[in-house]
Parts: C-alpha cells; structure tokens; sequence
C-alpha cells in the first residue's frame, strides 16, 4: 500500500514544520502565561484544580524506571548522570504550542527542558500547569551538533518566552506521564 509511506512522510514534513523557528504562533503568550501556580507561589505548590482535565496521562513508553531522581539533585550534578536514563518530576511550565514536541517541568530549584525522543511522541498543548513525571536519558551541552534541543528549531528560545527563564538542563523522554 502506497498510502502508508506517504503518509508517514507527510507526519514527519509536519512535525518538523511545527517546531520550525519560521513559524510564528497565532498569538503571542501573555507574560507569565503558562506559569503553573498563581503569582508569588512555587511550582511545587501547584495542583492541576482550575487548569484543563487531560484526558490521556501516558505518553510514550511507559515509565520503567523505579527510583526517581529528584530535580534538585540532576540540576545540581548534571555532569553525573549525563547520557543516562533517569526518572524525574515536576510541574509543568511551558509547552511547545506548534506540536507539544517538547515542554519543561519546573520546582524550587530550577528546570529542565523536555524534548520528546526523535518527535516520535507529543504531550498536550494544555499540559501547562500538571504534575509530571519523566523518563529520558540527560543531554549535554557536549552533545553532538543539531542533537540538543534548540539547535534548530529554537524550541528553547519559545521555551524561555514562555517562562522567562532558560532550563539549565535538558532530557530526551522517552516517556512522559501526568499524575493529575
């Protein structure tokens, strides 16, 4: 069948055009748009009471590994656990709103930009806001040319309108599920 490999060409022609730094939103976010909590609260202290019900929590591959690595902990010793596979959580606070091709989760201590592995998967668009809690193996700044998040498609400068704020860290998930 001719429709299979046609259409599998067309997802991928989209999916690259979706995070494209050509592309502009519809609209612009306003300040603070996307931020989880209410002004003046942490992101640890948001709950998903107020924001849009997501009617699907997995993503991706299920999540295999049992220990969770806190945030706190990859954002200060990142160089430890670079190209490996980890577990870590927190509240979601920005999302790519072309495709939902990346997003970054968020706590006290700082974040960490999401991109999901090879746009193979998405999260919603609406997820701004809900507990996660993600598998992916840490990317380095080392990493090859084109390969860490941005390179091309600018998603962590989106991802920094959104928040105001660079992730000093980023992940390749492999899966993602919400909690709330």
């Amino acid at each position: 069948m001719r429709a299979n490999p046609i259409a599998s060409l067309f997802f991928l022609v989209l999916a690259q055009l979706g995070c494209s730094a050509e592309r502009k939103p519809d609209a612009e976010p306003a300040p603070g748009a996307g931020l989880p909590a209410a002004e003046g609260a942490s992101p640890m202290q948001a709950s998903a009471s107020g924001i849009a019900r997501l009617e699907k929590k997995q993503f991706g591959a299920p999540i295999t590994e049992s220990s969770t690595t806190p945030l706190p902990v990859l954002l200060q010793e990142p160089g430890k656990f670079s190209g490996k596979t980890v577990r870590t959580e927190g509240v979601v606070s920005a999302v790519c709103k072309s495709m939902g091709c990346w997003m970054e989760i968020a706590d006290e201590s700082g974040s960490a930009h999401i991109k999901m592995a090879g746009h193979s998967f998405f999260v919603p668009k609406d997820a701004s806001g809900h507990r996660a809690v993600v598998q992916g193996k840490m990317v380095t700044g080392e990493a090859e040319e084109g390969a860490a998040c941005g390179a091309k498609d600018n998603c962590r400068g989106e991802a920094e309108k959104q928040t105001g704020r660079v992730a000093k860290i980023e992940l390749e998930a492999t899966g993602v599920q919400f909690l709330d």
